[in-house]
């Protein structure tokens, strides 16, 4: 696609000029203005890191745009969550703006594609089909994608090779729950995650690498079946716990640092102090926050 000279000021293609009554800072934005944006900085003036750019050389940004969504998710930060949001679209919008380049697709056809497929999963919406529960909507999803999909012949197939372990989990027990595949509920589980824990010890007693390896995955598999039964994003949980753990180490290295010490070398015992003082005031300052929602 052959570029010309353009200028952010300019009326992004597909659109008509106009005076608006109303402060230009009012205007209602859509994608269209960020494919526009794509469009100058890949012009003969725009900028020449994004002009080298192309959909491979994005990949990472695109990842490490996503994880910092799912972060902003996890911590609960709206402000933030809508800042990451807008990066990742922009990233998204970048590719379709270089697919248009190479007459690959264009925003039409992506915007076309997604619709077409929502309006055919959802037949219980916009079809003749009738289902008012989530776990038969659920099914009715599987079904219809696995048919969408000729050369699958699992519904536990097709899932993304970059997918970490956990999330990708927590889709495969979803896909079998969504036929029926599933334990009744979380006391279930639970009575599962001892199961598993007794086998671990067994392993672990008999010092067997392998099977020590082998019942740790289960475990952890059954803990995602946990998290998913109680509602819970097993990814989410953890990240917090990871969150929660940085802080609280950060709290031990600061405060040996003013006793003019340092982790290494310090006793287990020190640093287990400081460890539950930290814990301890962060459940105090819980509830306290949580008396002043009541």
């Amino acid at each position: 696609m052959k570029k010309g000279k353009g200028s952010l000021g300019e009326t992004p293609p597909g659109r008509t000029a106009h005076k608006s009554t109303r402060p230009q800072e009012s205007r209602k934005r859509t994608v269209e203005d960020l494919l526009h944006i794509c469009r100058v900085l890949r012009g003969e003036d725009g900028c020449p890191w994004d002009k080298s750019q192309t959909i491979t050389s994005l990949t990472p940004y695109i990842l490490e745009e996503t994880h910092e969504v799912i972060d902003a998710i996890a911590a609960g930060e709206h402000d933030k969550l809508k800042e990451e949001i807008g990066d990742l679209l922009f990233l998204l919008i970048f590719c379709v703006e270089i697919a248009e380049e190479k007459g690959l697709f264009t925003l039409d056809d992506v915007v076309r594609m997604s619709e077409e497929k929502m309006k055919r999963r959802h037949p219980h919406v916009f079809g003749l089909k009738t289902a008012k529960k989530t776990k038969d909507i659920l099914r009715q999803w599987e079904e219809i994608k696995l048919m969408e999909e000729p050369s699958q012949t699992s519904l536990l197939e097709g899932a993304s090779p970059t997918l970490s372990p956990l999330v990708a989990s927590f889709r495969l027990q979803e896909k079998a729950a969504a036929v029926g595949f599933d334990w009744p509920g979380p006391q279930d589980v639970v009575k599962k995650i001892r199961e598993e824990l007794a086998e671990l010890k067994e392993a672990l007693s008999a010092r067997d690498q392998e099977a020590t390896g082998a019942e740790v995955g289960d475990l952890l598999f059954s803990l995602v079946n946990l998290a998913r039964k109680t509602g819970q994003n097993p990814d989410v949980c953890l990240r917090r716990t990871m969150e929660k753990f940085r802080r609280r180490f950060a709290f031990v290295e600061e405060s040996l640092r003013r006793r003019g010490k340092t982790p290494s070398g310090s006793t287990l015992e020190e640093m287990d102090g400081l460890w539950n003082e930290v814990k301890e005031r962060e459940k105090r300052k819980e509830r306290k926050k949580n008396r002043h929602r009541k």
